[in-house]
Order: structure tokens, then C-alpha cells, then sequence
């Protein structure tokens, strides 16, 4: 009992810390509230992002090419396939319409995309301030320069990760001739190196908003532990939704055409659930760190 003792101590203060921190700032900072709210700034920035998404690859690809890209976005996006295929199905059968328009598309995503981003990186600005406890104002100007210059730079992540999409796909030709590589042609494999694929680029995301948004610099450890676990959280959520709707979802007879609008309405409100509690945990490792190495 002694020798236990001391573990015991550890792990009670860890619990109440981590478990029990975690409790109070759902509550007190109403997590659900603002992730609600921050919903509905990433509705209204779907449409011009996606708009800019289309002018930027019909100004460097040709159909076949653009549609891959748009595949693995739309794959990230909405991570279950009998969803996906339905939007892929109706943007694919427009990609030749909006390479054909892509200035006109690129112009109005770009205008639309200024004023919705403002709002949405706003909103991530305030919520990231409340849970980290920054107190810091900025010049309206600023501040909108600064969510614009955000928002390219999440454009460009996307376009540096689809990079590695058409890496898989030469390793997937090369197997057909070389035996040691068969493992790409495997259907389990592809789906496992896909989740791993996903998985880097929503920390990566994570890890970038975390360390841009808020109006002060904080930890590497703290923003990387924040990143670390909203991508665990999103991961999972993901699996276990996704064998959800494959074995026991009613959502397409209750809901009929409209089931897509309901899992892609809760994919994002639980998604911005993630990013807060991400960036709650990352404050309580901060607070723990802190308190022990003043110890």
C-alpha cells in the first residue's frame, strides 16, 4: 500500500486536473455555445473557399487532373464514402463548367471569401483568446489583414498536401509490376494509409491555427499537446461515425435526400467541438507544467 501510495496521489491529481479541469471549462466557457456559433462562420465559408479551390486548379489543370485533387478534398472533408460519392457526383459532373469559369468563380469566391473568412477567424480568434486567457486587442485593420492572410495560407496547405496523392498513385501503378510494392494494391492497406494521411494533415491544420490565431504566441509544447489531441479526437470520431452510418444509420430513410445536409451539418459542428476542447486541453497541460516546474 505505500508503494502504491504515491502512484495513487499522482494519478488523483493528473484526473481531477485533466478530467475534472476539463468539466469545469466545458461549462464555464461555453464550449458548445461558441462551437455552434464558430458551425455556422464555417458554413458560410464553405462556398467561396470551394470557388477558389475550383479557379486556382482549372488554372493548372486539365478536367482529369482537377478531379483528383477535388476527390481527395472532398474525401477529407466528408470521411464516409456513400456521402462523398453523392457530392462527388454532383461536382464532377460541373468540373468542366468551372474550368471553363474559373475567373468568374475565382472572383466571386475571392470577394465572398474576404468578408466570410473575417468572421470565421474572428470567431476562432475570440474563442482561442478566452481558452488560452489572452487579453490583447488589435487594430480593426490589422486584424482583418490578418484573417485574409490566414486564409491563403490554409489554401496553400491544401494544395501542398494534395502533392502526396499522386505519389500513392504511381506507388498503386508500380505494384502491378513490382512484387515488394504489392502491399499498395491492397484495398485495407489503401484505407489505412489514407487515415494516416487524413490524420497528418488535421494536425497539421490544428497545429498551424493554434499557433496563428490567438493574438500571442504560446508554447510549442502547448500548441503541438492542443493539435495532438483535437486530432485524436477528430480520428475517432470519424471511425466510429463512419461504421455508424455503414451498419446501423437510419439518417437516408428519416431524412431522405437531405441526410447529407444532416452529417455534414454534424461533422462541422462536432469538428469545432474538437478544436476547442484541443485548445482546452493544451491550457490545462500549460497550467499543469507550469505549477510543477514553479514547484
Amino acid at each position: 500500500m505505500l508503494l502504491l501510495s504515491p502512484f495513487y496521489k499522482k494519478f488523483k491529481i493528473f484526473f481531477f486536473h485533466y478530467f475534472g479541469g476539463l468539466y469545469y471549462r466545458l461549462d464555464n466557457h461555453h464550449v458548445f455555445l461558441y462551437a455552434g456559433g464558430l458551425s455556422f462562420s464555417l458554413f458560410v465559408c464553405i462556398i467561396p473557399f470551394i470557388l477558389i479551390i475550383f479557379a486556382v486548379l482549372g488554372s493548372i489543370l486539365d478536367s482529369n487532373h482537377m478531379q483528383g485533387q477535388v476527390n481527395t478534398l472532398i474525401e477529407t472533408i466528408i470521411p464516409y464514402s456513400q456521402y462523398s460519392d453523392f457530392v462527388k457526383e454532383i461536382i464532377f459532373s460541373r468540373i468542366s463548367e468551372v474550368v471553363e469559369y474559373k475567373n468568374i468563380a475565382g472572383i466571386i469566391g475571392g470577394i465572398g471569401l474576404l468578408f466570410a473568412a473575417s468572421g470565421l477567424f474572428s470567431s476562432m480568434r475570440t474563442i482561442l483568446n478566452r481558452v488560452y486567457g489572452i487579453e490583447i486587442e488589435l487594430n480593426v485593420i490589422i486584424a482583418k489583414l490578418r484573417d485574409f492572410a490566414l486564409v491563403l495560407m490554409v489554401i496553400l496547405i491544401f494544395f501542398l498536401t494534395t502533392i502526396f496523392i499522386p505519389v500513392i498513385d504511381v506507388l498503386r501503378q508500380a505494384a502491378d509490376d513490382w512484387e515488394f510494392l504489392s502491399i499498395f494494391s491492397s484495398k485495407i492497406f489503401g484505407h489505412f494509409l489514407f487515415s494516416v494521411i487524413s490524420f497528418f494533415i488535421i494536425f497539421a491544420l490544428f497545429t498551424i491555427l493554434y499557433y496563428t490565431v490567438p493574438q500571442r504566441r504560446l508554447g510549442k509544447r502547448t500548441i503541438l499537446i492542443s493539435a495532438l489531441w483535437a486530432a485524436i479526437l477528430w480520428e475517432v470520431a470519424k471511425q466510429v461515425f463512419g461504421y455508424y452510418i455503414s451498419n446501423f444509420s437510419s439518417f437516408g430513410r428519416i431524412y431522405g435526400t437531405y441526410a447529407l445536409v444532416v452529417v455534414v451539418a454534424f461533422w462541422i459542428y462536432y469538428s469545432a467541438i474538437v478544436f476547442i476542447i484541443g485548445a482546452e486541453i493544451g491550457r490545462l497541460y500549460h497550467e499543469r507544467h507550469y505549477i510543477e516546474s514553479e514547484e
